[in-house]
């Protein structure tokens, strides 16, 4: 990482890695990578096949999850992967006949337009009835007539209907501004994550690259690269758009992904960071998400419904 001086990382030993299905070679300091955590000191330094031969093959890692761990390493940071446009396939020949048919189609005549109606002269308005007199009193007088307004002589009436508070908002509305408000803001220099503004972007592979990235920092026990990506996959679903459900997909992948990969909390483990946060996102928008079909099948999971369930209760007033 960036904290270690950069004389113990130029004179330090290159190891290397055998990354993905594709056997691609990676090689980085091996002081460096071995500073990042004790397990990965214990791979670079210690008595295992690995560190006497100064190579390590990880097959399960994708080629993209290991150049971001390597990024971090060196910089501390690292780049989400890029989002991709979807374009709906056109059946072949289909633009074709269209063209053909609109041509035969014969051209309707227009239709005459129908004579405007006379209007209806206006009837003459009833001429008001004259009020009656008050009947004189017994000194002369003529009588108060007593007001059949209810509460005309009263300012206040405890039928009164009280009036709404002006400021009340929904637990939804909550518990989705408190998820905004939970995560931090990174420093200038830092590029900020963009808000998917076009329905037809796909950002699975967005989202999913802090999730690969987090699970290889978890097996491997490295904290801070398992708090930055959570922190800026957090970052990223609060400026998601659903698009009134049409990217639900990409949201269901990543929480298929996510509860697949981890770990539940027991007695000597805590509550997984990347589930509790996949879970309160998807509570607080569990209305968009529920008619994807992707969505409901991954729901037959005990562990993921439980999650997001427990997260529902929050919204109960």
């Amino acid at each position: 990482m960036s904290t270690v001086p950069y004389e113990v990382i130029a004179a330090s030993r290159p190891f290397t890695f055998i990354v993905g299905p594709d056997k691609k070679e990676f090689t980085m300091h091996a002081e460096l990578v071995a500073r990042m955590s004790k397990p990965l000191f214990t791979l670079i330094n210690g008595e295992w096949k690995e560190s006497k031969g100064s190579l390590a093959e990880w097959p399960e890692i994708d080629e993209g999850t290991f150049v971001r761990f390597c990024e971090f390493a060196y910089t501390g940071d690292y780049k989400a992967a890029e989002p991709s446009i979807e374009t709906p396939p056109t059946p072949p020949g289909l633009e074709n006949r269209q063209t053909i048919m609109m041509k035969c189609a014969p051209t309707p005549e227009p239709e005459p337009e129908p004579e405007p109606e006379p209007e209806p002269e206006p009837e003459p308005e009833p001429e008001p009835e004259p009020e009656p007199e008050p009947e004189p009193d017994g000194w002369g007088y003529p009588r108060k007539r007593k007001s059949n307004k209810k509460g005309a002589y009263n300012s206040f009436s405890w039928d009164a209907p009280m009036e709404p508070e002006p400021f009340s908002q929904s637990r939804k509305k909550v518990m989705w501004q408190e998820f905004q408000e939970e995560v931090d803001e990174e420093p200038v220099y830092v590029p900020k994550e963009k808000s998917n503004t076009d329905p037809s972007a796909n950002y699975s592979e967005v989202l999913l690259s802090h999730a690969r990235l987090y699970i290889l920092a978890d097996y491997y026990d490295i904290e801070t690269l398992m708090t930055l990506c959570v922190r800026k996959l957090h970052r990223t679903l609060k400026l998601f758009d659903l698009h009134k459900g049409a990217r639900a997909t990409d949201i269901a992948q990543l929480i298929d992904y996510s509860y697949k990969n981890t770990r539940s909390a027991g007695w000597d483990r805590k509550q997984d960071e990347l589930r509790n946060l996949v879970a309160t996102y998807t509570a607080c928008h569990i209305e968009e998400l529920w008619p994807n079909l992707y969505f409901q099948d991954i729901l037959e999971s005990g562990e993921i419904s439980k999650s997001i369930i427990g997260q529902l209760l929050r919204r109960l007033d």
